[in-house]
């Protein structure tokens, strides 16, 4: 795996975490807590955050095999669910706001579940995370996609702690524009990951 793919790689978990767009399902989750909780709550899902990530990196592939499903297979499910994420930001229909009408108790802790799963660590930040395991061939690579990780989760504590301000900031427009632009090269980098799977899968195509 080259540079460009690793680079690749992040841009793709990072549009597909999504944490800006996040922000105001975070802020209605947490609207009763108090300083030193949200503190508490967005230092917690960041480390949750990296763990997950690494954790589905290093086992998920054995996993995947363990039920016989053929990689080239997966990764090709794994595109077109991130063409879905992709309408999804394109359209602002994001359906993670739908966590922000389930009511929670004041006193549950949150930042495992729903936060960091499936909020910020969905199925598609996963199944990303498992393909690209696949294609690692050096332990180097193996150290920087680990360090991608880290970087993702001081994006997500950076954002969560700064959640009100960056609100604030950006506005609607902002948000609806950091959306759209996400969904683009999400939509992009997709469609070529399922274009290269079909190749395999189906060799006359090539």
């Amino acid at each position: 795996m080259d540079a460009t793919e690793l680079i690749k790689t992040f841009v793709i978990l990072v549009t597909v975490i999504d944490p800006i767009g996040n922000i105001p399902v975070y802020i209605s989750l947490t609207s009763n807590r108090t300083d030193e909780e949200h503190k508490s709550i967005a230092l917690k899902t960041s480390f949750s955050a990296v763990l997950l990530l690494a954790t589905s990196f290093l086992f998920g592939k054995y996993i995947i095999g363990f039920f016989g499903i053929k990689m080239s297979a997966f990764k090709l499910i794994g595109g077109i669910f991130l063409v879905y994420i992709s309408f999804t930001l394109l359209s602002n229909a994001k359906s993670s706001y739908l966590f922000a009408n389930e009511e929670i108790d004041e006193k549950e802790d949150i930042a495992w579940m729903p936060l960091t799963f499936p909020l910020f660590i969905g199925p598609a930040a996963l199944s990303i995370v498992i393909i690209q395991s696949d294609e690692i061939s050096t332990g180097l690579e193996r150290m920087i996609i680990l360090s991608e990780f880290v970087v993702i989760g001081f994006l997500i504590w950076i954002t969560l702690k700064l959640s009100k301000l960056i609100l604030n900031s950006l506005g609607k427009t902002g948000t609806k524009f950091i959306h759209q632009i996400m969904g683009l090269l999400l939509g992009s980098l997709a469609i070529g990951m399922i274009a290269d799977e079909l190749k395999i899968l189906l060799p006359g195509l090539s």
